[in-house]
């Protein structure tokens, strides 16, 4: 607990000035984010497939796809297009590198193509929430801090509670009390901020406080699932009580997407 504390007020501080301040920084801690949680899921696909995962292709292709949304942010027409096209093409760049150069190129290759999907892909709507007007500061701040509420409530009301087990195949530590109160105090966060910060609609800020702790949550289990299955506890040891990039930023992986897309559509 001491170490996870420690490392939430070292962390947690520079990562939202970073978005405070926005370009160049917060495109640069994205980045940064997002090339180390590459190399976890290298190590997570080498441990389950047993077979080399192309080290250039994942970062190359990140960094693309990265690049794509920086791109995008700056020129909104062509944000599907920008990202969309760099992805397509580390991803075909991957399965043919495998193809040619082992004889599992669905393994290797595949995994590539879903590390992209997984952790650039998604991390990339940080940039481009980031980027929206108006509000793109409140809205990223909002998908911040409704994640951490998110799993900050999870964490306390499920020691404090404990109870039947949430999802045992996938973490056995994770309670349904854990995901109601997670989800409560996400839910009060979101609204807070969607009201008062964001300056949304009641309604529209209810919404989106209703959607951001259910995909905080639904992106911690993906994420559990993705170690159960290559038989690890922590996806890495980079962050001290937290385990890696991938164990910290899991939920935000997926409320980035749904708090831009509701930006988008609502």
């Amino acid at each position: 607990m001491r170490s996870r504390v420690i490392t939430a007020l070292i962390g947690g501080p520079a990562f939202l000035a970073a978005a405070i301040l926005g370009d160049p920084w917060w495109s640069g801690v994205v980045t940064v984010i997002a090339l180390l949680g590459l190399l976890e899921w290298k190590n997570l696909s080498q441990a389950l497939l047993g077979v080399p995962v192309a080290k250039d292709a994942l970062l190359g292709g990140g960094l693309a796809i990265l690049a794509g949304a920086y791109n995008a942010a700056k020129g909104p027409a062509g944000a599907a297009l920008g990202v969309g096209a760099w992805f397509l093409a580390a991803g075909l760049y991957a399965l043919f590198r495998e193809a040619f150069s082992s004889r599992r190129p669905m393994a290797g290759g595949g995994s590539v193509v879903l590390g992209l999907l997984y952790v650039p892909g998604l991390l990339s709507h940080l940039i481009l929430l980031r980027s929206v007007e108006p509000g793109g500061l409140s809205l990223t701040l909002l998908a911040v801090l409704g994640t951490w509420a998110t799993d900050t409530g999870a964490f306390f009301t499920g020691r404090l509670l404990g109870g039947r087990r949430l999802a045992p195949g996938l973490s056995p530590a994770k309670t349904v009390s854990g995901a109601v109160g997670g989800w409560v105090s996400g839910f009060v966060a979101v609204l807070l901020a969607g009201v008062f910060a964001a300056a949304l609609p009641l309604s529209r800020a209810a919404a989106l406080a209703a959607l951001v702790p259910l995909a905080a949550q639904l992106g911690d289990l993906l994420e559990s699932a993705f170690k159960r299955e290559a038989g690890v506890k922590d996806a890495g040891g980079l962050l001290p009580g937290h385990g890696g990039i991938l164990d910290r930023f899991d939920s935000l992986l997926v409320v980035a997407p749904t708090v831009y897309y509701f930006f988008l559509l609502v």
